[in-house]
C-alpha cells in the first residue's frame, strides 16, 4: 500500500500535481480506477497489465515500485529483529526508506530532488525523535558499529562542560533531538561545501550545476534519521559508487563527450543509506572480512 501510494508520489510531484486529485486514473484515458482494480501487485496481475477501459499497457513500474517497497521494508525488519533492537526504530527506517526509493526514482529521470520530500523527512524525523527517542541508535549503541555514535559523543562531551549542559543532557529526548539536529547540518553541510564551491570554482548555472542543494537536502534528511556518522558514510559509498559508475558510462560511451553527461547522485546516496541501515559502519564490517580473510 505505500508502494502504491510513492508510485503516485513518483508520478505527480516533479509534475507539480496534486498527491490526491484527481483520483488513481489510467493516463491514457482517465478512466477512473476502481477499488478492487488498485490492489496493489495483485490488480496489475490479475488485469494482466493493461486498464480495463481502453486496454492500453499499464507500465510495469507500479507493480515493481510496490514490491520493492515491501521487500525493503522486510529487509529492515528483519534486520531489527535479528538486532534485537526496540521496534521503535521501525518507523523512523520505514519512513526514510519510503523517502530514499521516491527520491532515487524522481532524481533518475528527472534530475530533480523535491524539497516535499526532504523538507517533510526532516520534519518526521525530529517528530519520530522526540516520540521515540529509544530510536536513535548512537544514544544506546555507542560501542556498536551501527550505532554510528563517535561525531555525537564528542559534541555531548563538549556540551557536558557547558555550565547546565549536563543537567539538559540528562533527559532522552534532548539527546534524541540533539543526535537528529546534529546528524541534519552535518549533511548539509557536507554537501552544502560542494555545492558552493562548484559554483564558485566553474562558475555554473542552475541548467550546469556540479552538486545540486537537493543533494545536500536529501544527505540532510540522512542525517537527520540515521545520525552524523552515517552521514560520512553515506556520502563516502556514494561518492564511492558513483565515481566506478560514472567512469563505466565515459567507457562504454566511447570516452565521447563526457562532460556532457550527467549523472544524478541521489539514487547513489539512497543506496548507500539503505547499506548504512543494513550493516551500519560498513567500513568496519568490510574490515572484518578482511581480517577473517586474513
Amino acid at each position: 500500500m505505500i508502494g502504491s501510494f510513492l508510485n503516485v508520489v513518483v508520478w505527480r510531484l516533479p509534475r507539480g500535481e496534486s498527491l490526491s486529485q484527481p483520483p488513481s486514473h489510467c493516463p491514457h484515458c482517465n478512466w477512473r480506477i476502481r477499488p478492487w482494480e488498485n490492489i496493489p501487485i495483485l490488480s496489475w496481475l490479475a488485469l494482466r497489465g493493461r486498464c480495463s477501459s481502453c486496454h492500453l499497457p499499464i507500465s510495469w513500474r507500479y507493480p515493481a515500485g510496490e514490491a520493492a517497497v515491501g521487500a525493503l521494508f522486510l529487509l529492515i525488519f528483519l534486520r531489527i529483529v535479528h538486532s534485537g533492537w526496540s521496534l521503535e526504530v521501525l518507523p523512523a527506517y520505514f519512513w526514510l526508506t519510503g523517502a530514499l526509493l521516491a527520491a532515487a526514482l524522481i532524481d533518475a529521470e528527472h534530475c530533480l530532488i523535491p524539497n516535499e520530500i526532504t523538507y517533510s523527512g526532516c520534519l518526521a524525523a525530529l517528530m519520530l525523535a522526540i516520540l521515540f527517542p529509544h530510536a536513535r541508535l548512537a544514544l544506546f549503541l555507542p560501542d556498536n558499529p551501527h550505532g554510528g555514535g563517535l561525531l555525537y559523543a564528542a559534541v555531548v562531551n563538549i556540551l557536558s562542560n557547558i555550565p547546565g549542559g549536563q543537567f539538559s543532557l540528562s533527559f532522552v529526548r534532548v539527546q534524541a533531538v540533539l543526535d537528529c539536529l546534529l546528524g541534519l547540518l552535518t549533511g548539509l553541510i557536507l554537501l552544502g561545501v560542494f555545492t558552493v564551491a562548484g559554483y564558485r570554482l566553474f562558475n555554473t548555472d542552475a541548467r550546469t550545476e556540479i552538486m545540486g542543494w537537493g543533494d545536500a537536502k536529501l544527505l540532510a534528511m540522512i542525517g537527520a534519521f540515521l545520525g552524523a556518522d552515517a552521514c560520512t558514510y553515506t556520502l563516502l559509498g556514494a561518492s564511492a559508487c558513483g565515481f566506478v559508475t560514472g567512469i563505466s558510462k565515459w567507457l562504454l560511451s566511447g570516452r565521447q563527450n563526457w562532460r556532457r553527461q550527467a549523472l544524478p547522485f541521489g539514487p547513489f546516496l539512497a543506496a548507500a543509506a539503505f547499506l548504512w541501515m543494513l550493516t551500519g559502519n560498513w567500513l568496519y564490517r568490510l574490515y572484518q572480512c578482511i581480517g577473517w580473510l586474513k
